[in-house]
């Protein structure tokens, strides 16, 4: 005689991974594309704690020759720099529920690891966003170069161009601005309050809230008074480990009851900087956010992830 056990009604792993990949898979190819590739999320298996990749470094240019000279010239070296990501773990749960919560409202259990594999993929990318931003707050804050101060109430529109003139020639390379919902919102209001032309009481406004055309990223997971102003592959978070999700039963309490948790590891790769050995591996969101922890191996900045536009001093300097 087969008897089904409480066991029985557990086995939902696939369920839950089935449901999380498909949230991900959904929202990445959304994101990618929505970022202008600024920011990358993408899925690869990768080895140790660092991922390292040698590159040379040249930075020649042309000289005059002179055709009429037969003085000896000298050989010039090329070099060679590291470029160094770090990796990061993480862990979701465990949230546990007993079967008695899903039937008295004529749920199956199964809903359950549905819920929660749909919600992980969710707090997932949630996460990387906000490690994404950290990251860039600290390496492009630790470049002085490439910061500058502003303000709407003094410089209103030209917010945004005080940043791109970092980039000088090559500010065409500002793929995205990335803001949280508050200086969004104060962009906009600026956009209105500086209207274009007020006669007799019609008002003509410039349109769409003057970011040059540019696509901006929203998300009160960035810094708040922070505008970044991000280049094509300004950040890649890489899946870089199978995460690990795991469905189990609770037989040691009054009801049958199933639990559900979660784990799994992402590497972060700034363009232009280098996470520095010293400060050690598998970091959290505090030290990821630490300038010091951060080397530049870009020789231009114009090559580097991006820009910072601090609107926090209330100035524009």
């Amino acid at each position: 005689m087969a008897t089904t056990v409480n066991s029985d009604l557990i086995i939902y792993n696939d369920l839950a991974q089935t449901a999380y990949l498909e949230r991900l898979q959904d929202v990445l190819d959304v994101f990618n594309a929505s970022s202008g590739g600024a920011i990358v999320l993408r899925n690869e298996n990768i080895e140790g704690d660092l991922r390292k990749r040698a590159f040379y470094t040249i930075g020649g240019s042309l000289e005059h020759r002179n055709v009429n000279s037969t003085s000896s010239v000298s050989g010039k070296k090329i070099g060679a720099g590291e470029q160094v990501g770090v990796k990061t773990p993480w862990k979701y749960g465990p949230y546990e529920t007993t079967e008695e919560a899903f039937k008295r409202r004529a749920r199956s259990p199964e809903e359950f690891s549905m819920l929660v594999g749909q919600d992980m993929a969710d707090a997932v990318l949630d996460y990387y966003i906000q490690f994404a931003f950290a990251a860039l707050a600290g390496a492009i804050g630790a470049n002085a170069n490439m910061n500058v101060s502003a303000s709407f109430a003094t410089d209103h529109k030209k917010v945004l161009t005080k940043g791109m003139r970092k980039f000088g020639d090559r500010f065409n390379r500002i793929a995205v601005f990335g803001m949280d919902s508050g200086t969004y919102f104060d962009l906009v209001d600026d956009a209105i309050g500086e209207k274009i032309y007020e006669e007799a009481g019609s008002v003509v406004y410039g349109g769409t809230p003057g970011t040059m055309g540019k696509p901006v990223l929203v998300s009160d997971k960035i810094p708040a008074e922070k505008i970044f102003g991000l280049q094509a592959g300004a950040v890649t978070i890489t899946e870089s480990q199978i995460p690990g999700l795991r469905s189990y039963p609770i037989n040691d309490q009054e009801n049958l009851a199933i639990g559900y948790r979660a784990e799994g590891t992402f590497n972060v790769d700034l363009l232009g900087y280098s996470w520095d050995e010293q400060a050690g591996v598998n970091p959290n969101l505090a030290a990821v956010g630490t300038g010091a922890n951060w080397d530049k191996y870009a020789s231009s900045d114009k090559v580097t992830a991006g820009v910072i536009i601090d609107l926090s001093t209330g100035s524009g300097s």
